[in-house]
């Protein structure tokens, strides 16, 4: 169930847990009454939400990972097209940023369907 994020006239943070169909039949002109008090929609602090257990870069992939027995193969190709990656004991690359990303997978001939790319 989504949670929207609301402000009280104190400009206190107040989130609400409800369905979409809630919110539009309670929601008007981006204005609600909850507990007595009108709020007011804050759609800025409702996209600042992270997924749980994302923290961000860097990340290591799963899906981009070579066994671990490859890791020195593919760690001497990749520097020799020069991108440099640290692997973990898994084989499973360590992305520094979008960038550094998007290098791997092209030296790799790999393509995420989902990226931006």
């Amino acid at each position: 169930m989504p949670i929207y994020c609301y402000r009280d006239p104190d400009g206190q943070l107040v989130e609400l847990k409800m369905s979409y169909a809630e919110m539009l039949r309670r929601q008007t002109d981006g204005k609600i009454e909850h507990e007595g008090t009108t709020l007011t929609r804050d759609i800025v602090a409702e996209h600042q939400h992270t997924v749980p257990g994302c923290a961000g870069w860097p990340i290591w992939s799963d899906a981009a990972a070579v066994h671990p027995s490859d890791v020195p193969n593919t760690d001497a190709q990749l520097k020799s097209r020069g991108v440099n990656v640290s692997f973990d004991r898994h084989g499973r690359p360590k992305f520094e940023n979008a960038a550094h990303r998007r290098s791997y997978l092209r030296a790799m001939k790999l393509h995420d369907r989902n990226g931006y790319d």
